[in-house]
């Protein structure tokens, strides 16, 4: 489906059936994305919907380039999906499945033990500098590469690789792994 301004210019005014056209043309590049990005599909859910909530508060502030309007969405989708991982990880919440979830497959002696592993791995963390854990929070949890690591915060490619390598050398020290 072909996005016009004329359909933009109807959902900023409140026009619900401008909306629900516009959800229909991008809901799926978002979950898609957000899916590729998570590795979830229920959490991709749910951050696509607060993708489209954040979208009706600030269509106000779009202004039409000329350029497919769903770039804008997806923008919003990465910066709701790195908000959430901000919130998730000041929780230090668990990637691990709750013990209730014992009738999907997970025994509880695995959710536990994945638990405990995984508060070992937060408290380690914790151990590195700032910089340290910027950069392996970006890595692995971000899904980032070096290069966009880089043009993130600042450093040479060179310099990401590196304070990856120190991070993660100290990352398994801190876990008493050699």
């Amino acid at each position: 489906m072909e996005v016009r301004p004329s359909l933009v210019e109807a959902a900023k005014s409140g026009d619900s059936e401008a909306w629900a056209q516009l959800y229909l043309a991008y809901h799926g590049v978002v979950l898609a994305f957000l899916i590729r990005r998570t590795g979830n599909r229920v959490l991709a859910e749910d951050l696509a919907q607060d993708t489209f909530v954040r979208a009706m508060a600030g269509i106000h502030g779009f202004r039409w380039t000329g350029k497919d309007i769903g770039a804008w969405m997806v923008t919003i989708a990465r910066n709701v999906m790195l908000d959430h991982d901000k919130r998730r990880s000041t929780r230090r919440e668990s990637a691990v499945a709750t013990v209730a979830d014992t009738d999907s497959g997970v025994r509880v002696e695995e959710a536990v033990l994945a638990a405990v592993d995984a508060d070992r791995v937060w408290a380690a963390l914790e151990s590195l500098n700032d910089r340290q854990r910027t950069v392996l929070t970006m890595r692995y949890w971000e899904e980032l590469s070096s290069h966009e690591i880089a043009d993130r915060i600042g450093l040479r490619v060179g310099a990401v690789k590196t304070l990856t390598y120190r991070a993660r050398a100290n990352l398994r020290h801190a876990l008493g792994d050699k």
